[in-house]
């Protein structure tokens, strides 16, 4: 649907003017005739403001016109997305940033001159100044998504991101501590100051949780049971963190903790629930790593990830807080646990998502696991040539039958009795 302007004239002695619009309708293919007042003092004012007209009408009526840029476009397409209430927050605060980096580069482009020729330009020009692929193809996925809206409410005829494709996203390497510097990183954070740091590096490297799960972590998700319950997460937001549901359904997850690590956070626990009680707030469910008031604050993930990176450089680790997850991952890899079982731990959806991430970062584990292969055969799985070669001067065990000597082991035996009847 696009409107055209059919005329434009004055009405006498006053400031305002008649603006003639068409547009053709998109279920009965009729042109349809519309009449618009506006107010103007000159014929250069109402020239300008019958163009604003049309192009909002195009806006709102899902249309577009020769002029509507992908900028104009693209802030309609989160207007659509904000006002359905459909994705979280934390998502239209991504989806946000990406619309600003297509606006940067196509957001004076007219959308009817959009073309693959043009996107391909604009992905070939970020990779260029240094955008990273896997960055690069973020934005590119949102506008292929606003551009198949723009298909469907029949604002364009085809999507030209159909045709094109991100650059190719090499799979960036895990970054997994070994178990020297995994062993000694949890000597450090059980020294850390803040405690409140130990106690959160020592939970992230033994359970695999993400940062948000571990913040958002309350009194009563702490176990008598020697476990923690994963039943939350903090989303960053356009107004700020912001508690929510876990990611998937399988993210709801109950993780046992080892003796020491739950006597810790238990005793931090009751210190904070008596703390709390003293000043009147015995029904209070604090966040385990947050702030000791009537309303708790959970730890800020943001200044964690700070104070993680300040931890790290000093003692010399060059890892995120998110490579403590990926050490929790391979670790278990590593000692034999099935994938199924890492998968529950880290709360994926499907096991074949842990294969994907992790099926090539514990190297020592398929080294063992040849050992057990090696057992399923009854053979020398070593053997250069299959059986090894027979020594010829080794004699043949006494009280066996049945067996074949090679000429060696006869002479061998020849020259051992010759010379047993000399010495008699």
């Amino acid at each position: 649907m696009k409107y055209t302007s059919r005329g434009l004239r004055r009405r006498r002695d006053t400031d305002k003017w008649e603006v003639i619009l068409s547009h053709k309708d998109p279920a009965t293919g009729k042109s349809v005739t519309t009449y618009h007042t506006i107010e103007a003092k000159t014929e250069k004012q109402a020239i300008k403001k019958r163009n604003d007209l049309i192009l909002n009408l195009e806006r709102s009526g899902r249309a577009i016109g020769s002029n509507m840029t992908v900028r104009d476009f693209m802030e309609h397409f989160m207007a659509i997305k904000e006002a359905s209430s459909t994705i979280e927050a934390s998502t239209l605060r991504s989806y946000h940033s990406e619309a600003r980096k297509i606006n940067r580069y196509l957001g004076d482009v007219k959308l009817c001159e959009l073309s693959i020729p043009v996107i391909n330009q604009w992905m070939a020009n970020m990779v260029s100044e240094g955008y990273a692929p896997k960055t690069a193809t973020k934005p590119f996925r949102l506008l292929k998504q606003a551009l198949k809206y723009a298909v469907g409410a029949e604002v364009i005829a085809r999507n030209p991101c159909d045709y094109c494709k991100p650059p190719k996203r090499a799979k960036t390497p895990i970054n997994a501590l070994d178990q020297e510097e995994r062993t000694r990183m949890l000597r450090l954070a059980r020294d850390a100051q803040p405690q409140m740091l130990g106690y959160i590096i020592e939970v992230a490297l033994t359970t695999g949780l993400r940062r948000g799960e571990v913040c958002a972590l309350r009194a009563s998700d702490l176990l008598d049971e020697k476990a923690l319950m994963v039943r939350r997460s903090l989303g960053n937001g356009q107004g700020g963190f912001y508690e929510k549901e876990p990611k998937t359904e399988s993210s709801i997850r109950t993780l046992p903790l080892s003796t020491r690590t739950w006597s810790e956070l238990n005793a931090l626990k009751k210190d904070m629930l008596r703390t709390l009680a003293e000043f009147g707030v015995a029904e209070a469910d604090p966040y385990l790593f947050g702030t000791w008031e009537t309303d708790s604050r959970p730890y800020n993930p943001t200044r964690l990830g700070k104070e993680f990176s300040a931890f790290c450089k000093m003692n010399g680790f060059n890892c995120t807080f998110h490579d403590l997850r990926h050490t929790f991952a391979t670790m278990m890899i590593g000692q034999g646990t099935d994938i199924r079982t890492v998968a529950d731990w880290l709360g994926h959806e499907k096991p074949s998502v842990t294969l994907d991430i992790y099926a090539d970062v514990a190297p020592e584990a398929k080294r063992d696991s040849l050992k057990k292969m090696k057992a399923c055969f009854d053979l020398d799985m070593d053997g250069i040539f299959g059986e090894p070669e027979p020594d010829p001067h080794a004699l043949p065990p006494s009280g066996v039958r049945g067996l074949v000597f090679t000429v060696e082991q006869l002479e061998l035996m020849l020259a051992e009795a010759r010379r047993r009847e000399k010495g008699d």
